[in-house]
């Protein structure tokens, strides 16, 4: 599909995610049908809903990470006994595309101390740093597609 841009023409252009497996595509359409029903469907909570949705843990456990009906993350949940080393990195990676957070903890962010385990040598060194980037094209599509 084109249509006429001042300059000529764009191509509408869509984007195609990969799934890690079936039940985080399942669980990335349920969740953005329900809120998209309850509240605004948007970069921020795609790309959340998304990164949650790769890990079995987070996607089990997404309710004690995100608050859908008061659009609020819980720092606290990265805290978890529940938490793998591995589902960290996917909490991590969705606080940090939903706020830029950059904190542990309720108490951490009072303080002001930033974790280092945001930074990307920490996030991306694992398997699942292709599906971070496919989290990362929603929610900066603007600046991930080529022109």
């Amino acid at each position: 599909m084109f249509r006429m841009a001042k300059n000529g023409y764009i191509i509408n252009e869509v984007i195609v995610l990969k799934f890690i497996d079936y039940e985080h595509k399942q669980f990335f359409e349920e969740l953005s049908k329900k809120i998209k029903k309850d509240a605004k469907l948007d970069v921020y909570s795609k790309a959340l809903i998304y990164i949650l949705g790769i890990c079995s843990i987070t996607r089990k456990n997404y309710k004690e990470i995100f608050n859908i009906e008061e659009g609020e993350i819980n720092v606290n949940s990265i805290n978890k006994a529940w938490q793998t080393e591995m589902s960290k990195k996917v909490t991590r990676m969705a606080f940090n595309l939903w706020n830029g957070c950059v904190y542990d903890s309720e108490e951490d962010y009072q303080r002001g101390r930033k974790s280092n385990y945001y930074t990307p040598n920490e996030i991306f060194c694992c398997s699942y740093a292709p599906y971070f980037y496919e989290g990362i094209k929603l929610r900066y599509p603007e600046y991930t597609t080529l022109s």
